[in-house]
Parts: C-alpha cells; structure tokens; sequence
C-alpha cells in the first residue's frame, strides 16, 4: 500500500468499505461482530467479498491513525506505554478480573475488588487502563461493565491465550537483546530468550518446559485453540484451501486417512471430519500430555468412529504408516532448521509414493506484501518463534531450501496464500 496517501483518500477509502461490509453483512444476514458479546468463543465467518473490504478497511485505518497521530505521538502510542499495557493484560489473566464481572450487569469496582481479591483502588487502576483499551466500559462513575471485547478475556480459551502471551513470552520479550548478544546466531532452542527468562538455558525448550506442568500445558492447549476462532489465523482459511477442496478446482479426490500431527485438542481434525465426509479416519498426534488429556474427555458423538488420539513425538520417525495427508499447522515455524529437517525426515519412513504433507505456517514475503498489518502480524509471529525456540519464519525460498534439505524427494506442488490470512498453505508430494 502506498505511504504517500492523503487523509482524505484515506477516509474515502474507510467510508466506501465500511458500507460495503454493512450492506455485505445485511445481505448475508451474519450477525454483526460487535453483537458477539453473547457467544464470544464463537469463530467469526466471513465471505469472501467482507474479507477484502475488512482488509482494505483495516489497512486504511491504521495508516490514517499514524498519519493523524503524527510521527512523535504514533511512537509514544505504539512504544513508549507498551510496558503500560502488557502490565494491564497480565493483571486482567493474574486476577481473572474479566470472570469476575458479571456478563449481565454491572458491578462497583469495591465489590470486583473483593472478589479479585484486589484493593479497589488497584483494580480501578487497571480495569481503567482496560477501558482506555476499548476493553470493558464504565457507563456509570465507579462501576464496570463487560463489553465484546473483554466478554472474549472472560472465556477460558481468551483468558488463557492473554495469559500464555503475557506469562510466557511478556519475559522472554524483555531478554530477547540480551539472546542476541550471549548466544548470537543460535539456533538452539536451549539459548532462546524463553530459557533465558525461565533459567533453563541449556537442552530444554519451551515445550519440554512445561511438559509436567500441568495447568501451564492446557493454558498452551487453549491459546493455541482461540487462535483458530481469529479471522487472520482461523483455521478456515486452511479448511478452504486443502487441495481437495472444491474451491480448489482441481478434481483432486478426498483423502481417506489423515493425520494431524502435533494437533493439540483436535479442534482442526474435528472440523475437518464435518466438512470432508469422505475421510474415514482423522489421527489426532501430540505429546502423552496433552494425548492424556483428550482421552480422558468424552469424544464428540458425531465423530466417535472417525477421531483418533494418539501419542506422538515427531522427533521420532511417524508411527502411522501409509495415510494420505499429514498436517503440519503452525509446528515447523516452531524450529530452526536442523530440527525441522529432522522433523521432515522423520514422515519418510511412513510415508507412501504420493502422500501429501500440508503446511500450514507463514510463508514471508518482504517487498511483495500489500498490508502493513499482515507483514505486522507475520513479523510478530517471526519474532515470537524466535523468543520461544530460537526459530524463525521462513520465505518461499527458504521453504523450498528446507524441504530440499530434508529429501530431494519432497516435492511443492504448490503455496497458497489467502489474502486475508496470516498462513499459507504449502502442499507437499512425496515422490518417492
């Protein structure tokens, strides 16, 4: 997008776009987001045409509240009070003020004290600093209430995905310089900022980190959920775009079996049996700790034939042999290198001529990319995988180089990616 905009090219462009949606919204009779405050785990759906105008919307917004800011005050908003606002997202998880706020009604900030087991004067502080965030409203001096956005922090998974960001990666963030210059080009997870933080420098990594801690591993488990139920990293975006989709064009037949590897709580696999009728079989993959957990909750009726948990390490060679798909989402970006050639390499031994192996992670694209909020977000992610494992996210050149490096054998067939999405699908044939 051109810097060079006016403001009144840019507000033409905020008004044209916010009417299509409305008149898009209307039509398509989607409920509005801002009504979601009554089901906010729900996913937003978009159609296509709202998802292009909610982009354009979106990109026209942020470049016009730089330009009206102004250089000084943009970098005072955008830098100077971020430690201001991590402190208050941290509060809101520690305290769990947004579950203590009644969903239907307001409440003095003297009893949400009590209940928070906070001073008044402290949660005022900071349910405050939340409502300058667009997050809760005060309607009435002293009293709070929820609005959409903090009916989301309310839910389990938005809780745990605001605690999982500020627990985990508010440290790391914080010895990230520090990284740079003690381990400087490493790519061992054991010298990441994350161990940094935990004092754990050495062989364990973020994962193995948590691994017996219970509570921190379903805190992952759940983030990693609610961000499937986000426009620009849902899971949609994917289930659209698989290559036997119709939407594809393609005539490519429907898989049989399929494995979801490191696929969490199976919300991908879940989906993807309701949408695909003709997959038989749906493998779920993770570590024994979190295979445990979903084994001991109940399976969703309408899949009980199909689901499959099992437990898996892909650092050891894959235990399906001969399924059609394997689905990597957002765990190769996750590792250097070194680690995710080993990972590759550990499919081939089961894998048949012609298995596929799906990609779903950011594919970079400097100077090509349109939005400076999806370069935004895509940097974001570059620099979280860097803090948690001293990782990186990877161009299409360097997808092609990795997966060469894993086996001349591996074969893109293609990279698909979705305007409006912050991953990319990367289609992957074994030939061997």
């Amino acid at each position: 997008m051109s810097p060079s905009r006016s403001i009144v090219e840019l507000g033409d462009l905020v008004q044209s776009n916010t009417r299509s949606i409305h008149d898009l919204l209307n039509s398509a009779s989607i409920p509005q987001p801002s009504l979601a405050l009554g089901a906010p785990e729900q996913p937003l759906v978009y159609l296509g045409a709202i998802e292009e105008c909610r982009a354009v919307l979106l990109e026209a917004l942020d470049e016009l509240r730089a330009l009206v800011l102004g250089p000084r005050s943009y970098i005072f908003n955008t830098s100077i009070i971020a430690p201001s606002c991590l402190a208050t997202f941290h509060s809101l998880y520690k305290f769990r003020i947004a579950q203590h706020v009644p969903l239907d009604h307001e409440i003095s900030y003297a009893e949400l004290g009590e209940r928070c087991g906070l001073l008044e004067v402290d949660v005022r502080r900071i349910v405050r600093s939340a409502v300058a965030l667009r997050i809760f409203e005060e309607d009435t001096i002293g009293f709070v209430r929820h609005n959409a956005s903090s009916a989301v922090l309310s839910t389990k998974l938005g809780h745990d995905a605001v605690g999982f960001a500020t627990d985990e990666y508010g440290r790391a963030a914080t010895r990230y310089s520090e990284s740079l210059e003690r381990f400087p080009g490493s790519e061992k997870p054991g010298e990441s900022p994350c161990a940094i933080a935990n004092g754990t420098i050495g062989d364990s990594n973020a994962f193995t980190l948590i691994a017996d801690d219970e509570p921190r591993v379903s805190r992952l488990a759940n983030a990693m959920s609610f961000m499937t139920t986000v426009p620009e990293t849902s899971m949609d975006h994917l289930l659209e775009n698989v290559p036997w989709s119709p939407a594809r064009g393609r005539n490519h037949g429907c898989p049989e079996i399929v494995v979801d590897v490191g696929g969490s709580r199976g919300t991908l696999m879940e989906a993807l049996l309701r949408k695909y009728a003709n997959i038989r079989k749906g493998i779920v993959q993770d570590l024994p700790e979190v295979t445990l957990r979903n084994t001991t909750e109940p399976k969703p009726e309408d899949l009980a034939d199909k689901l499959v948990y099992q437990e898996y390490d892909f650092f050891t060679d894959q235990v399906v042999k001969d399924a059609d798909v394997y689905i990597f989402r957002t765990i190769v970006h996750d590792w250097p290198d070194s680690y995710a050639v080993k990972i590759l390499r550990n499919q081939i031994p089961a894998l048949k001529p012609g298995a596929m192996i799906l990609i779903n992670d950011i594919c970079m694209q400097p100077g090509t990319e349109k939005s400076k909020l999806a370069s935004l977000g895509k940097c974001s992610y570059d620099l979280m995988v860097k803090m948690g494992l001293n990782a990186k996210e990877r161009t299409e050149d360097e997808w092609r180089q990795l997966l060469a490096s894993a086996d001349e054998r591996f074969k893109i067939q293609s990279i698909i990616c979705p305007p409006c999405a912050v991953h990319s699908i990367i289609e992957i044939v074994w030939k061997g």
